[in-house]
């Protein structure tokens, strides 16, 4: 049996899927992804997403390996993997990390019934130890980040009847002088592609007192990596990679400042620019909603999310923030837009569930429901 024990274990809501024309003969709009990192027996959970945004009972799938946790005194505490984007959507295919098999799988997603999974080849080795994260572009491009004692960028070719394929002299290594699990600082934290893109970056976080640093590559056009990086210094503990339409720049939470920075990558090396939001404790996720063109960063230490606008000069404004259960250790968010609606999705472990937030209009956010994710006793497949 498939049993959920304690959510300290899992990773985020890590992405969401949205059906942009829902067969008339299912009652899924969409579904909410995340993998609960089982030491043992690492798995997807699949919930469903109503025409109203709401979650309902999906699946649990097993993922072809084994979770693992940072090495720190409590196993249990905060996010396991210390990253966001372990888990990405892209098109109607869904691709994950083992962190604990160091290996990445790849998944087709029905898209009549979207928490019905399908495990497209085996999972493969990622060229590396303890994968946190995960990118696809829109070409079939997918890149995993390993954060352990062996750490770096390695793509892969998304093919739809072999699963990921390894790229010839694809992997990029990154000198993060970490072990495996890692410990708490340093830690890489997300790799993403850039919104055209035409790179690839990597968010490491720094040891205080020292700054952190985004890894780019150059993709060309043929999906190839340049063969060094540019380590672009700055921010304090870079924890997310949230593009900003129409630009070259990234929204990036940043938990050591207590707020957000924004990065222009339309120069060598990319600049940047630090704002706190006062009072915060732990900011280390972000999303963007593209109907309320808003950011929302999630604090795990208040159980908090503030919604920041931008303005034609990148520069932000709190709009408003939304009080989450206290206590309840919200660990990452996505926002998924159904039927023309945007809801930001939050996994809250402390009280075993996923706050689900409608997202009408810019300061108008409001929770709809907390979906309980004890319901998830089923035998993963």
């Amino acid at each position: 049996m498939f049993t959920i024990k304690s959510l300290a274990y899992l990773t985020a809501v890590a992405s969401v899927l949205a059906l942009p024309s829902p067969n008339p003969r299912s009652t899924a709009a969409g579904a909410a992804y995340f993998i609960n990192n089982d030491g043992t027996r690492n798995s997807v959970i699949a919930s469903q997403i109503a025409s109203d945004g709401t979650l309902t009972p999906g699946n649990a799938i097993y993922a072809g390996g084994s979770g693992s946790h940072l090495n720190t005194t409590d196993p249990n505490a905060g996010d396991p993997l210390a990253s966001q984007g372990s888990v990405v959507v892209s098109g109607n295919y869904l691709y994950t990390v083992n962190a604990g098999s160091n290996t990445a799988v790849m998944f087709a997603i029905n898209p009549a019934a979207p928490t019905e999974l399908t495990m497209i080849g085996q999972p493969v080795p990622t060229g590396g130890e303890f994968p946190v994260s995960i990118a696809a572009s829109q070409s079939g491009q997918v890149c995993v980040l390993n954060g352990g004692a062996i750490a770096n960028v390695n793509c892969f070719k998304a093919d739809p009847t072999n699963g990921l394929v390894a790229v010839p002299n694809s992997i990029r290594s990154l000198p993060l002088n970490q072990t495996t699990p890692p410990q708490p600082q340093g830690t890489a934290s997300q790799v993403a592609f850039n919104q055209d893109g035409t790179l690839l970056l990597a968010a490491i976080k720094g040891v205080p007192p020292g700054f952190g640093w985004i890894a780019s590559w150059i993709v060309a056009q043929d999906g190839t990596l340049s063969q060094d990086y540019v380590r672009n210094v700055g921010g304090y503990r870079p924890f997310s990679i949230t593009p900003i339409p129409g630009t070259k720049s990234i929204f990036d939470a940043d938990p050591s400042a207590g707020g957000y920075n924004v990065w222009d990558f339309g120069q060598t090396p990319a600049t940047w620019k630090n704002t706190t939001i006062p009072g915060q404790m732990v900011n280390c996720w972000s999303a963007y909603s593209p109907v309320t063109k808003s950011y929302f960063l999630v604090d795990a230490g208040l159980s908090l999310v503030s919604e920041i606008s931008l303005d034609a000069s990148l520069s932000g404004t709190l709009v408003k923030q939304y009080q989450l259960p206290t206590g309840s250790a919200t660990i990452d968010g996505e926002v998924g837009t159904i039927a023309g609606a945007d809801y930001l999705y939050v996994l809250a472990p402390n009280t075993t569930s996923i706050q689900v937030v409608a997202l009408p209009a810019p300061g108008q956010g409001k929770v709809v429901q907390g979906f309980d994710l004890s319901v998830y006793t089923t035998s993963a497949n």
